[in-house]
Protein backbone atom coordinates (compact mmCIF):
# COMPACT_ATOMS: atom_id res chain seq x y z
CA UNK A 1 0.00 0.00 0.00
CA UNK A 2 0.84 3.62 0.28
CA UNK A 3 2.55 4.81 3.61
CA UNK A 4 1.82 7.59 5.65
CA UNK A 5 5.01 9.71 4.59
CA UNK A 6 4.37 9.29 1.11
CA UNK A 7 0.66 11.07 1.78
CA UNK A 8 2.21 13.36 3.95
CA UNK A 9 4.86 14.21 0.99
CA UNK A 10 1.72 14.53 -1.47
CA UNK A 11 -0.14 17.10 1.07
CA UNK A 12 3.33 18.88 1.08
CA UNK A 13 3.82 19.14 -2.41
CA UNK A 14 0.47 20.15 -2.99
CA UNK A 15 0.49 22.85 -0.50
CA UNK A 16 3.62 23.59 -2.30
CA UNK A 17 1.51 24.51 -5.81
CA UNK A 18 -1.24 26.53 -3.79
CA UNK A 19 -1.57 30.63 -3.83
CA UNK A 20 -0.63 31.91 -0.50
CA UNK A 21 -3.93 33.31 0.61
CA UNK A 22 -6.02 30.62 -0.02
CA UNK A 23 -8.17 27.74 1.25
CA UNK A 24 -8.38 24.60 -0.82
CA UNK A 25 -10.95 22.10 -0.09
CA UNK A 26 -11.17 18.25 -1.83
CA UNK A 27 -14.63 16.69 -1.20
CA UNK A 28 -15.58 13.30 -1.37
CA UNK A 29 -17.57 11.21 -3.52
CA UNK A 30 -21.24 11.48 -2.81
CA UNK A 31 -22.83 8.57 -1.83
CA UNK A 32 -25.16 6.41 -4.51
CA UNK A 33 -28.50 4.38 -4.27
CA UNK A 34 -29.77 1.50 -6.62
CA UNK A 35 -32.51 1.77 -4.75
CA UNK A 36 -34.30 3.61 -1.88
CA UNK A 37 -32.38 2.39 1.05
CA UNK A 38 -29.34 0.77 -0.75
CA UNK A 39 -26.31 1.63 -1.97
CA UNK A 40 -23.96 0.88 -4.87
CA UNK A 41 -20.58 -0.01 -3.24
CA UNK A 42 -18.74 3.37 -2.12
CA UNK A 43 -15.87 4.86 -4.62
CA UNK A 44 -13.98 7.69 -2.84
CA UNK A 45 -13.24 10.75 -4.93
CA UNK A 46 -9.64 10.50 -6.50
CA UNK A 47 -8.24 13.93 -5.77
CA UNK A 48 -9.02 13.11 -2.16
CA UNK A 49 -7.60 9.65 -1.67
CA UNK A 50 -4.72 10.73 -3.56
CA UNK A 51 -3.70 13.23 -0.48
CA UNK A 52 -4.96 11.29 2.49
CA UNK A 53 -6.09 7.90 1.55
CA UNK A 54 -9.42 8.33 3.69
CA UNK A 55 -12.07 5.84 2.54
CA UNK A 56 -15.40 7.00 4.33
CA UNK A 57 -17.65 8.87 2.25
CA UNK A 58 -18.78 11.92 4.71
CA UNK A 59 -15.45 14.20 5.19
CA UNK A 60 -14.19 16.98 3.75
CA UNK A 61 -10.00 17.92 3.36
CA UNK A 62 -8.83 21.58 3.47
CA UNK A 63 -5.62 22.54 2.77
CA UNK A 64 -5.34 26.39 3.66
CA UNK A 65 -2.27 28.63 2.52
CA UNK A 66 -1.87 31.95 4.86
CA UNK A 67 -1.36 35.01 3.31
CA UNK A 68 2.36 36.82 4.21
CA UNK A 69 0.17 39.50 6.49
CA UNK A 70 -1.10 37.03 8.93
CA UNK A 71 2.71 34.77 10.07
CA UNK A 72 2.60 33.35 6.62
CA UNK A 73 6.32 33.34 5.41
CA UNK A 74 6.24 34.08 1.63
CA UNK A 75 8.92 33.06 -0.79
CA UNK A 76 8.28 36.31 -2.95
CA UNK A 77 6.51 34.54 -6.19
CA UNK A 78 3.17 34.42 -4.33
CA UNK A 79 3.31 31.08 -3.26
CA UNK A 80 4.20 29.58 0.33
CA UNK A 81 6.74 27.24 1.64
CA UNK A 82 4.42 23.87 2.29
CA UNK A 83 5.23 24.27 5.86
CA UNK A 84 2.88 27.24 5.68
CA UNK A 85 0.10 24.97 4.87
CA UNK A 86 -2.49 24.12 7.81
CA UNK A 87 -4.61 20.81 6.66
CA UNK A 88 -7.73 19.93 8.50
CA UNK A 89 -9.98 16.78 7.94
CA UNK A 90 -13.43 16.62 9.07
CA UNK A 91 -15.14 13.32 9.61
CA UNK A 92 -17.96 12.04 10.99
CA UNK A 93 -18.02 11.04 14.59
CA UNK A 94 -17.71 7.37 16.26
CA UNK A 95 -21.10 6.02 16.38
CA UNK A 96 -22.02 2.98 18.30
CA UNK A 97 -26.03 2.91 16.91
CA UNK A 98 -24.68 4.29 13.05
CA UNK A 99 -22.13 1.08 13.78
CA UNK A 100 -24.93 -1.82 14.38
CA UNK A 101 -25.74 -1.25 10.40
CA UNK A 102 -22.75 -0.33 9.24
CA UNK A 103 -19.82 -1.37 10.54
CA UNK A 104 -17.47 1.21 12.72
CA UNK A 105 -15.62 4.37 11.26
CA UNK A 106 -12.38 5.98 12.25
CA UNK A 107 -13.81 8.54 14.49
CA UNK A 108 -11.68 11.80 15.10
CA UNK A 109 -9.60 9.61 17.23
CA UNK A 110 -9.04 7.18 14.99
CA UNK A 111 -8.59 9.71 11.69
CA UNK A 112 -5.70 11.92 13.71
CA UNK A 113 -4.16 8.68 14.49
CA UNK A 114 -3.81 6.94 11.36
CA UNK A 115 -5.07 9.62 8.60
CA UNK A 116 -3.82 13.04 9.73
CA UNK A 117 -1.35 12.86 12.82
CA UNK A 118 0.07 16.49 11.17
CA UNK A 119 -3.32 18.34 11.02
CA UNK A 120 -6.46 18.71 12.71
CA UNK A 121 -9.40 16.61 12.65
CA UNK A 122 -12.95 17.61 13.32
CA UNK A 123 -16.53 17.13 13.22
CA UNK A 124 -17.91 17.12 9.88
CA UNK A 125 -20.95 19.22 10.93
CA UNK A 126 -18.68 22.05 12.11
CA UNK A 127 -17.08 22.40 9.02
CA UNK A 128 -18.60 25.41 7.65
CA UNK A 129 -18.46 27.31 10.75
CA UNK A 130 -14.57 26.02 10.78
CA UNK A 131 -13.60 27.61 7.11
CA UNK A 132 -16.00 30.72 8.02
CA UNK A 133 -13.66 31.68 10.78
CA UNK A 134 -10.54 30.67 8.74
CA UNK A 135 -11.59 32.92 5.81
CA UNK A 136 -12.74 36.37 8.38
CA UNK A 137 -9.07 36.28 9.81
CA UNK A 138 -7.57 35.52 6.71
CA UNK A 139 -9.28 38.36 5.24
CA UNK A 140 -8.67 40.58 8.49
CA UNK A 141 -5.03 39.86 8.57
CA UNK A 142 -4.68 40.65 5.01
CA UNK A 143 -3.55 44.54 6.09
CA UNK A 144 -2.75 46.91 3.35
CA UNK A 145 -1.58 43.96 0.78
CA UNK A 146 -3.27 43.00 -2.49
CA UNK A 147 -3.79 39.69 -1.40
CA UNK A 148 -7.57 38.71 -1.07
CA UNK A 149 -8.20 34.95 0.37
CA UNK A 150 -9.34 32.94 -2.48
CA UNK A 151 -11.48 29.48 -2.49
CA UNK A 152 -10.51 26.39 -4.74
CA UNK A 153 -13.32 23.76 -4.82
CA UNK A 154 -14.84 21.62 -7.25
CA UNK A 155 -19.10 22.54 -6.77
CA UNK A 156 -19.63 19.70 -8.64
CA UNK A 157 -18.31 16.92 -6.99
CA UNK A 158 -20.45 16.14 -4.33
CA UNK A 159 -24.05 18.54 -4.27
CA UNK A 160 -25.18 17.45 -0.60
CA UNK A 161 -22.12 19.14 0.67
CA UNK A 162 -21.63 21.38 -1.70
CA UNK A 163 -25.34 22.68 -0.10
CA UNK A 164 -24.20 21.99 3.48
CA UNK A 165 -20.73 24.67 2.44
CA UNK A 166 -23.54 27.21 0.93
CA UNK A 167 -22.11 29.67 3.42
CA UNK A 168 -18.98 29.27 2.95
CA UNK A 169 -19.94 30.30 -0.88
CA UNK A 170 -22.17 33.19 -0.08
CA UNK A 171 -19.35 34.16 2.13
CA UNK A 172 -16.93 34.38 -1.29
CA UNK A 173 -20.10 35.71 -3.55
CA UNK A 174 -20.67 38.59 -0.88
CA UNK A 175 -17.24 39.54 -1.40
CA UNK A 176 -16.63 38.69 -5.35
CA UNK A 177 -14.32 36.31 -4.98
CA UNK A 178 -13.99 33.69 -7.76
CA UNK A 179 -14.15 29.96 -6.78
CA UNK A 180 -11.68 27.81 -8.91
CA UNK A 181 -11.02 24.36 -9.25
CA UNK A 182 -8.88 22.20 -6.58
CA UNK A 183 -8.64 19.53 -8.81
CA UNK A 184 -6.46 21.47 -10.83
CA UNK A 185 -4.01 21.93 -8.66
CA UNK A 186 -3.61 18.34 -7.32
CA UNK A 187 -4.16 16.26 -11.24
CA UNK A 188 -0.69 17.52 -12.13
CA UNK A 189 0.85 15.33 -9.15
CA UNK A 190 -1.51 12.46 -9.42
CA UNK A 191 0.10 11.89 -13.18
CA UNK A 192 3.80 11.28 -11.91
CA UNK A 193 3.79 7.62 -9.79
CA UNK A 194 5.87 7.22 -7.52
CA UNK A 195 7.41 3.22 -7.12
CA UNK A 196 4.72 2.37 -4.70
CA UNK A 197 1.83 3.96 -7.18
CA UNK A 198 3.85 1.82 -9.84
CA UNK A 199 3.95 -1.58 -7.52
CA UNK A 200 0.45 -1.52 -7.18
CA UNK A 201 -0.53 -0.52 -10.46
CA UNK A 202 1.66 -3.88 -11.51
CA UNK A 203 -0.23 -6.00 -9.12
CA UNK A 204 -3.40 -4.59 -10.86
CA UNK A 205 -2.10 -5.36 -14.28
CA UNK A 206 -0.66 -8.89 -13.73
CA UNK A 207 -4.14 -10.19 -11.75
CA UNK A 208 -6.19 -8.59 -15.00
CA UNK A 209 -3.79 -10.46 -17.02
CA UNK A 210 -3.94 -13.60 -15.28
CA UNK A 211 -7.89 -13.25 -15.01
CA UNK A 212 -8.25 -13.13 -19.09
CA UNK A 213 -5.71 -16.00 -19.07
CA UNK A 214 -8.66 -17.65 -17.00
CA UNK A 215 -11.39 -16.46 -18.81
CA UNK A 216 -10.56 -17.56 -22.31
CA UNK A 217 -9.48 -20.96 -20.93
CA UNK A 218 -12.94 -21.23 -19.94
CA UNK A 219 -15.38 -19.65 -22.61
CA UNK A 220 -14.85 -22.04 -25.94
CA UNK A 221 -16.48 -24.79 -23.26
CA UNK A 222 -19.00 -22.19 -22.35
CA UNK A 223 -19.55 -21.29 -25.97
CA UNK A 224 -19.85 -24.72 -26.85
CA UNK A 225 -22.39 -26.41 -24.54
CA UNK A 226 -24.66 -23.74 -25.74
CA UNK A 227 -26.88 -21.30 -23.38
CA UNK A 228 -24.11 -19.31 -21.55
CA UNK A 229 -24.70 -15.70 -22.03
CA UNK A 230 -21.81 -13.01 -21.76
CA UNK A 231 -22.32 -12.32 -18.74
CA UNK A 232 -20.85 -15.71 -17.41
CA UNK A 233 -17.66 -14.54 -18.99
CA UNK A 234 -18.14 -11.49 -16.79
CA UNK A 235 -18.48 -13.19 -13.32
CA UNK A 236 -15.46 -15.38 -13.96
CA UNK A 237 -12.96 -12.40 -14.99
CA UNK A 238 -14.72 -10.59 -11.21
CA UNK A 239 -13.99 -13.98 -9.89
CA UNK A 240 -10.58 -14.24 -10.85
CA UNK A 241 -9.74 -10.70 -9.93
CA UNK A 242 -10.83 -10.79 -6.72
CA UNK A 243 -9.03 -14.18 -6.24
CA UNK A 244 -5.84 -12.02 -6.82
CA UNK A 245 -6.53 -9.50 -4.42
CA UNK A 246 -8.53 -6.75 -6.25
CA UNK A 247 -10.54 -4.88 -3.73
CA UNK A 248 -13.29 -4.74 -6.92
CA UNK A 249 -13.34 -4.13 -10.96
CA UNK A 250 -11.69 -1.05 -12.14
CA UNK A 251 -14.92 -0.46 -14.13
CA UNK A 252 -17.55 -2.19 -15.53
CA UNK A 253 -16.35 -5.36 -17.98
CA UNK A 254 -17.14 -4.86 -21.63
CA UNK A 255 -18.08 -8.62 -22.72
CA UNK A 256 -18.47 -8.50 -26.31
CA UNK A 257 -19.53 -11.26 -28.53
CA UNK A 258 -19.86 -11.35 -32.59
CA UNK A 259 -20.96 -7.87 -34.31
CA UNK A 260 -21.79 -6.38 -30.56
CA UNK A 261 -17.74 -5.70 -30.55
CA UNK A 262 -18.59 -2.94 -32.79
CA UNK A 263 -20.38 -1.15 -29.88
CA UNK A 264 -17.53 0.46 -28.12
CA UNK A 265 -19.02 0.86 -24.65
CA UNK A 266 -21.20 -2.42 -24.84
CA UNK A 267 -22.08 -3.54 -21.19
CA UNK A 268 -25.56 -5.34 -21.93
CA UNK A 269 -23.44 -8.67 -21.41
CA UNK A 270 -26.36 -10.53 -22.12
CA UNK A 271 -26.00 -12.20 -25.13
CA UNK A 272 -25.68 -15.87 -25.94
CA UNK A 273 -22.08 -17.03 -26.65
CA UNK A 274 -21.42 -18.23 -30.22
CA UNK A 275 -18.73 -20.81 -30.90
CA UNK A 276 -18.16 -19.20 -34.72
CA UNK A 277 -18.16 -15.27 -32.82
CA UNK A 278 -14.92 -13.21 -31.40
CA UNK A 279 -15.37 -11.84 -28.02
CA UNK A 280 -13.96 -8.66 -27.10
CA UNK A 281 -13.48 -7.84 -23.55
CA UNK A 282 -12.48 -4.87 -22.13
CA UNK A 283 -12.00 -5.40 -18.13
CA UNK A 284 -9.56 -4.67 -15.06
CA UNK A 285 -9.51 -4.84 -11.74
CA UNK A 286 -8.49 -2.39 -9.02
CA UNK A 287 -5.61 -3.10 -6.85
CA UNK A 288 -5.03 -0.61 -3.32
CA UNK A 289 -7.39 1.69 -5.61
CA UNK A 290 -5.40 1.39 -8.93
CA UNK A 291 -6.53 0.77 -11.93
CA UNK A 292 -5.57 -1.75 -15.09
CA UNK A 293 -7.43 -1.59 -18.09
CA UNK A 294 -6.75 -4.40 -20.49
CA UNK A 295 -8.68 -5.53 -23.60
CA UNK A 296 -8.00 -8.52 -25.64
CA UNK A 297 -9.99 -10.11 -28.51
CA UNK A 298 -10.55 -13.79 -29.30
CA UNK A 299 -12.61 -16.61 -30.90
CA UNK A 300 -14.88 -18.29 -28.92
CA UNK A 301 -13.87 -21.42 -31.11
CA UNK A 302 -10.21 -21.40 -30.44
CA UNK A 303 -9.36 -20.54 -33.83
CA UNK A 304 -9.41 -17.63 -36.00
CA UNK A 305 -11.53 -17.57 -39.27
CA UNK A 306 -8.47 -15.56 -41.92
CA UNK A 307 -11.04 -12.48 -42.31
CA UNK A 308 -11.29 -12.28 -38.13
CA UNK A 309 -6.81 -13.08 -38.05
CA UNK A 310 -6.58 -10.26 -41.17
CA UNK A 311 -8.12 -7.88 -39.07
CA UNK A 312 -6.91 -8.74 -35.71
CA UNK A 313 -2.72 -8.54 -37.40
CA UNK A 314 -3.32 -4.97 -38.14
CA UNK A 315 -4.79 -4.08 -35.04
CA UNK A 316 -1.98 -5.52 -33.36
CA UNK A 317 0.66 -4.22 -35.74
CA UNK A 318 -0.85 -0.42 -34.45
CA UNK A 319 -0.54 -1.57 -31.16
CA UNK A 320 2.91 -3.16 -31.50
CA UNK A 321 4.34 0.00 -33.08
CA UNK A 322 2.47 2.79 -30.82
CA UNK A 323 4.25 0.90 -27.25
CA UNK A 324 7.43 0.77 -28.98
CA UNK A 325 7.20 4.63 -30.16
CA UNK A 326 5.60 5.84 -26.13
CA UNK A 327 9.02 6.89 -24.88
CA UNK A 328 10.05 10.06 -22.12
CA UNK A 329 11.80 12.02 -25.06
CA UNK A 330 10.60 15.46 -24.43
CA UNK A 331 8.27 15.77 -27.51
CA UNK A 332 6.22 12.33 -27.28
CA UNK A 333 2.73 12.23 -25.84
CA UNK A 334 -0.55 10.82 -26.22
CA UNK A 335 -1.70 13.02 -28.97
CA UNK A 336 1.22 12.29 -30.79
CA UNK A 337 0.87 8.76 -30.29
CA UNK A 338 -2.76 9.00 -31.86
CA UNK A 339 -1.28 10.85 -34.88
CA UNK A 340 0.65 7.75 -35.20
CA UNK A 341 -2.01 5.23 -35.00
CA UNK A 342 -4.17 7.31 -37.61
CA UNK A 343 -1.50 6.71 -39.87
CA UNK A 344 -0.54 3.53 -39.00
CA UNK A 345 -4.48 2.26 -38.86
CA UNK A 346 -4.88 3.76 -42.52
CA UNK A 347 -2.04 1.92 -43.95
CA UNK A 348 -3.51 -1.24 -42.91
CA UNK A 349 -6.76 -0.70 -43.85
CA UNK A 350 -5.02 0.18 -47.19
CA UNK A 351 -3.19 -3.66 -47.11
CA UNK A 352 -6.77 -4.83 -46.14
CA UNK A 353 -8.68 -3.21 -49.15
CA UNK A 354 -10.84 -1.63 -47.05
CA UNK A 355 -9.43 2.14 -47.98
CA UNK A 356 -7.91 3.37 -50.91
CA UNK A 357 -4.63 5.65 -50.56
CA UNK A 358 -6.45 8.71 -50.30
CA UNK A 359 -9.25 8.16 -47.77
CA UNK A 360 -7.06 8.96 -44.66
CA UNK A 361 -9.98 11.06 -43.27
CA UNK A 362 -12.19 7.93 -43.11
CA UNK A 363 -9.83 5.98 -41.07
CA UNK A 364 -11.92 7.66 -37.79
CA UNK A 365 -15.34 5.29 -39.44
CA UNK A 366 -13.55 2.30 -37.83
CA UNK A 367 -11.04 4.04 -35.47
CA UNK A 368 -13.74 6.76 -33.55
CA UNK A 369 -11.86 6.48 -30.42
CA UNK A 370 -7.98 8.07 -28.99
CA UNK A 371 -5.36 6.02 -28.69
CA UNK A 372 -5.04 6.07 -24.78
CA UNK A 373 -5.42 7.71 -21.85
CA UNK A 374 -3.99 8.38 -18.80
CA UNK A 375 -4.11 5.83 -15.70
CA UNK A 376 -3.97 5.81 -12.06
CA UNK A 377 -6.87 6.08 -8.93
CA UNK A 378 -9.45 6.39 -12.15
CA UNK A 379 -9.49 4.34 -15.39
CA UNK A 380 -9.92 7.78 -17.08
CA UNK A 381 -7.24 9.30 -14.98
CA UNK A 382 -6.38 12.73 -14.24
CA UNK A 383 -8.94 14.25 -17.18
CA UNK A 384 -7.96 17.51 -16.73
CA UNK A 385 -4.36 16.69 -17.74
CA UNK A 386 -3.60 17.69 -21.29
CA UNK A 387 -2.85 14.65 -23.65
CA UNK A 388 -0.56 16.93 -25.64
CA UNK A 389 1.54 17.50 -22.87
CA UNK A 390 5.34 15.31 -23.30
CA UNK A 391 5.23 11.56 -21.56
CA UNK A 392 7.38 11.77 -18.44
CA UNK A 393 9.10 9.01 -16.16
CA UNK A 394 5.97 8.01 -13.90
CA UNK A 395 3.11 8.65 -16.54
CA UNK A 396 0.87 5.79 -16.98
CA UNK A 397 -1.80 5.27 -19.69
CA UNK A 398 -3.33 2.92 -22.24
CA UNK A 399 -2.39 1.88 -25.78
CA UNK A 400 -5.60 0.85 -27.47
CA UNK A 401 -5.84 1.00 -31.11
CA UNK A 402 -9.13 -0.57 -32.43
CA UNK A 403 -11.09 -1.54 -35.80
CA UNK A 404 -14.79 -1.63 -35.91
CA UNK A 405 -16.58 -2.87 -39.09
CA UNK A 406 -20.18 -2.34 -38.30
CA UNK A 407 -22.57 -4.90 -40.18
CA UNK A 408 -24.81 -2.75 -42.14
CA UNK A 409 -22.34 -0.34 -43.74
CA UNK A 410 -22.27 -0.96 -47.42
CA UNK A 411 -19.06 0.84 -48.49
CA UNK A 412 -17.41 -1.74 -46.72
CA UNK A 413 -16.27 -5.17 -47.96
CA UNK A 414 -18.49 -8.07 -47.29
CA UNK A 415 -15.76 -10.01 -45.54
CA UNK A 416 -15.28 -7.69 -42.64
CA UNK A 417 -19.05 -6.56 -41.88
CA UNK A 418 -19.37 -7.60 -38.31
CA UNK A 419 -16.03 -7.78 -37.15
CA UNK A 420 -14.44 -5.59 -34.20
CA UNK A 421 -11.07 -5.97 -32.39
CA UNK A 422 -9.75 -3.87 -29.98
CA UNK A 423 -6.38 -4.53 -28.55
CA UNK A 424 -5.45 -2.41 -25.05
CA UNK A 425 -2.23 -3.04 -22.99
CA UNK A 426 -1.29 -0.72 -19.33
CA UNK A 427 1.89 1.02 -19.63
CA UNK A 428 4.49 3.02 -17.65
CA UNK A 429 7.00 5.29 -18.87
CA UNK A 430 10.43 4.35 -17.20
CA UNK A 431 13.10 6.29 -15.67
CA UNK A 432 14.78 5.57 -18.52
CA UNK A 433 12.37 7.07 -20.71
CA UNK A 434 11.25 3.75 -22.15
CA UNK A 435 7.68 2.28 -21.27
Amino acid sequence: GIAGAEYAARRAAMASRLPRGSVALFAPAPLAYMSHDVPYPFQQAPDLHYLCGFAEPSCLLACVKRGGGDGGRSSGSGVDAPDDAEWLLFVEPSDPAQALWDGPRAGIDGARRHILPDGEVLKIGAAPTALLRILDAMDASRGDTAIRPGLLFDVDRNPQLTAALRPVLEWCKERQLRVTRAAAHVQPLRLLKSDAEAALMARAADATAEAFLETMAASAAAAARGGATEALLAARFEYETRLRGCGRLAYPCVVASGVRACTLHYMHNNALLSPGDLLLMDAGGSFGGYSADITRTWPLSGTFTPEQRDVYSAVLSVNEACIAAAKGDGGTSIASLHHLSLRLTHEALVQLGVLGPGEAHRVSRYYPHNIGHYLGLDVHDTPLASQSQPLLPGMALTVEPGLYFPPDDPQLPAWCRGIGVRIEDDIVIGSDGAA
